[in-house]
């Protein structure tokens, strides 16, 4: 027998860590790029120093009213919602990708969640199997992986082609992975993408959904700019070619310029396999986030519902964000800079290799270094590849254009909404299904980005 001073001497040398100690898990997990860079800029705002901001993709509209009225009605309803989200908010999901994407999901295998991001890392929880992840991808698929301890098999895109992702490609990965002990049986796809803009053809989204379920793969596809496409090239989901194994994410955030309320949603195909899933998503949901805020969902059901109003708003704020990205993207080509046509959302994903000599003379070797470089001599606010799964050395840099929208000279919150409805309001002179016509909008930030682009580009020479 120990006396109680030898038991505490015991004790201290068998817990001999620190309060407060990590996980293992997230000794080195940093913060969201993509957070990170518009905290980042508020700071230098707010500190004086005037940043053209390419960094964060939020959609700036104002919120419409019809949605406003319908919150502030709702916001007495302070009790929990179900957990996979109340009954007339999953039914009208369900028929809005029926009317809208030619999908089939019942409103039983629709599950709501405060954002799309929680469903993603969720349905990385309970799914079988390690990742497969094209490269470039969103910033927050790869660590949701590796969170449920999966690993990430990085699947190569063509920069020289959009960025393409090919069944070939797929199949040769997976085929490497399996021979390394991996264990692929997830692959998520983002279509129109961040970071790229581009957008999958009807044939390569065929191709993609097939490959997928010849192999069994569990297709993930998230569709949270679907409503965002320029015009040019039609958005077709997956999920047409492969009901059975493909699941579709969506929310509010873009659509709707309501990234702040934090409504997301994921399908699940309707099959005993997916009964089984969304039982699963349940479980974990009800431990963690216990349901999506009662008023937020209650809006989103005027949002999902048909609504020819909605419609023209949605509708209207697709062409401003195709309208701006594409006279940018003119600007980076006529630059000489290679960058792939925008299809849809708003981002384009610039690569700066013609310069790679010149910026190495300068100590510029990578994209996070040329992303700093721009952020404190050019004052240009990017993320670099690397965010987005890129090798250091590829030049390739993403460069969102929805803050570019934000009046400078407004005063008050009101006048900010005003001059923002107002440039909706000209999306009516612009052509639906194609954004190069002439007309430019007054825009004056995407007008000191391009001459600043410009300067920069000019800096480093022919």
């Amino acid at each position: 027998m120990h006396n109680p001073q030898q038991q505490h001497a015991l004790m201290a040398q068998t817990h001999t860590g620190t309060p407060l100690a990590l996980a293992p898990s997230l000794q080195n997990l940093a913060s969201s790029p993509t957070l990170a860079i518009n905290e980042a800029i508020a700071a230098r705002r707010a500190a004086g120093r005037k940043t053209i901001h390419l960094g964060f993709g939020e959609a700036s509209f104002p919120l419409h009213p019809m949605l406003a009225e319908t919150l502030a009605r709702a916001a007495r309803h302070t009790g929990y919602a179900p957990v996979l989200g109340i009954a007339p908010l999953r039914a009208a999901i369900a028929d809005y990708l029926a009317r809208t994407r030619n999908l089939t999901f019942l409103p039983d295998f629709i599950a709501v969640a405060p954002g799309s991001k929680p469903l993603l890392y969720a349905l990385l929880q309970v799914l079988e199997g390690d990742l497969l992840l094209p490269a470039p991808s969103w910033v927050s698929y790869a660590p949701h992986a590796r969170l449920a301890g999966r690993r990430v098999i990085t699947v190569e895109t063509d920069p020289g082609d959009h960025h393409r992702l090919t069944p070939q490609t797929l199949a040769n990965t997976l085929s490497y992975a399996r021979q390394q002990g991996a264990n692929p049986r997830i692959l998520i796809v983002n279509t129109p993408s961040n970071p790229t803009g581009g957008m999958f053809t009807r044939e390569d989204t065929e191709a993609i959904a097939l490959w997928s379920r010849d192999e069994g793969i569990t297709l993930i596809c998230d569709e949270i700019y679907a409503e965002l496409a320029h015009g040019w090239r039609e958005h077709v989901s997956p999920a047409q070619f492969y009901p059975e194994g493909c699941i579709v994410t969506g929310g509010l955030s873009k659509a709707y310029s309501a990234g702040g309320w934090r409504l997301g949603y994921a399908a699940i195909p309707v099959n005993a396999m997916g009964k089984a899933l969304i039982k699963a998503l349940r479980a974990l949901s009800s431990e963690i986030w216990s349901s999506a805020a009662t008023p937020m969902q209650e809006a989103a059901v005027t949002a999902y519902r048909p609504n020819a109003e909605l419609t023209a708003y949605v509708q209207a704020s697709a062409r401003i964000h195709g309208h701006v990205a594409f006279r940018l993207y003119e600007a980076l080509t006529s630059m000489g800079i290679l960058c792939p046509r925008p299809a849809g959302a708003f981002y384009l994903y610039p690569d700066f290799a013609p310069w790679r000599s010149t910026l190495l003379e300068r100590g510029i070797a990578t994209s996070e270094q040329l992303a700093q470089h721009l952020l404190d001599t050019w004052d240009i606010a990017t993320l670099p590849g690397t965010a987005f799964g890129e090798q250091p050395e590829a030049l390739r840099l993403r460069l969102a254009t929805s803050m570019l929208y934000m009046p400078e000279d407004a005063q008050t919150e009101d006048e900010k909404e005003k001059a923002l409805w107002d440039l909706l309001a000209q999306a009516q002179k612009l052509s639906q299904d194609d954004v190069v016509n002439g007309i430019l909008l007054e825009i004056p930030a995407l007008e000191r980005a391009q001459e600043r682009l410009r300067e920069f580009v000019q800096s480093l020479g022919n």
